[in-house]
């Protein structure tokens, strides 16, 4: 047990606080993680899982290259943060690193895009490279690449089962003294002379040394009165689940209309338009649809069967970049905000 009586409070138990919580406790700090329901059950538990250097970002079409290559870096870091996370929490943490396959048809929108962004990834540093048709069914065993096909293969890319990596990381939180504490509702964060003192519950008050908010779309109520701006864009993100079959998909499949990942488990997630824009997705997406599509690009699915359907609020600030610094009223309050 943390016996340091430098106390952080965590806001928020999906993938950054729980992931914070424990960096905290490593070094020395004692915790306590805060959220009104489980660890994970917000957007963390509908979110795709994708780990990725893309460079066009959700509702960032019009950024300039500038601020976009500083959040491509930033998801350069983020991948050897991953890679660390998984060689001390292991195969507990849900992660598979097969890279991933984006692909476009011969011509059209979809084409430019995947293009552009190919030749933003080569001048920024990824190891992305250009893949034909056959070379993408090489890494694509099983799939229904149509000749013509062009795509890029980037070999560091992976996903994670968000799930199961909030589980790994609140039971290694937990050997490190982190406290959590669920089913209590955040109302404030008070304090005086600059610094916050304590963090109001709807069970009383708690009080700390240090704040850190990373409670998603709950962000902006809580963070206003502290002087930090969050404008959201409504985006929702829908995801079909599907039962689980025997491995056979490595990387990340993002084809133009097709998005697919297969957890360690054997199960398989399905969705459309998950990266980049459109911010949200079509309205009624229609789950059987999709399933028999990804079955036509994917004909192994076709032995899985719908298990559910997600539908959940992705954290897109309005700019399309992360929302990371400290509140201009308590210097020792900080918040975190990104999809």
């Amino acid at each position: 047990m943390q016996t340091s009586a430098h106390h952080v409070v965590v806001v928020g138990a999906g993938i950054l606080g729980t992931a914070l919580a424990r960096q905290l406790a490593l070094r020395g700090a004692r915790v306590t993680v805060l959220d009104r329901e489980a660890p994970a059950a917000g957007a963390t538990s509908v979110s795709f899982g994708w780990l990725t250097n893309q460079t066009y970002f959700r509702n960032g079409d019009s950024l300039p290259d500038t601020s976009s290559r500083h959040y491509f870096g930033l998801h350069r870091f983020a991948l050897g943060a991953w890679r660390a996370l998984h060689h001390a929490l292991g195969d507990s943490l849900g992660v598979r690193w097969h890279g991933a396959v984006q692909l476009a048809p011969a011509r059209g929108a979809d084409r430019d895009l995947l293009e552009s962004d190919l030749a933003r990834r080569l001048a920024w540093g990824s190891p992305s490279y250009r893949v034909d048709a056959t070379q993408a069914r090489a890494l694509l065993p099983g799939a229904v690449v149509a000749d013509g096909t062009t795509g890029f293969h980037t070999p560091d890319e992976g996903s994670a089962d968000p799930n199961a990596a909030v589980a790994a990381l609140v039971e290694a939180g937990r050997k490190l003294g982190v406290r959590y504490v669920t089913g209590t509702e955040v109302r404030a964060v008070e304090g005086d002379g600059g610094r916050a003192s304590a963090v109001v519950t709807g069970d009383g008050r708690i009080a700390c040394d240090d704040v850190v908010i990373t409670c998603g779309a709950d962000s902006p109520a809580l963070l206003e009165p502290l002087g930090i701006q969050v404008p959201l864009a409504e985006s929702y993100g829908s995801i079909v689940h599907l039962t689980a079959v025997p491995l056979f998909l490595g990387p990340v499949l993002l084809s133009s209309d097709i998005h697919a990942i297969q957890r360690t488990d054997g199960r398989v997630v399905v969705a459309r338009h998950y990266s980049g824009s459109p911010v949200g997705d079509p309205d009624g997406l229609d789950s059987e649809r999709l399933h028999a599509d990804a079955v036509a690009v994917l004909p192994a699915l076709r032995a899985a069967a719908i298990e559910k359907v997600t539908v959940g609020r992705r954290i897109v600030p309005a700019d399309g970049l992360p929302v990371i610094g400290h509140s201009p009223r308590y210097a020792n309050v900080r918040s975190v905000t990104t999809d």
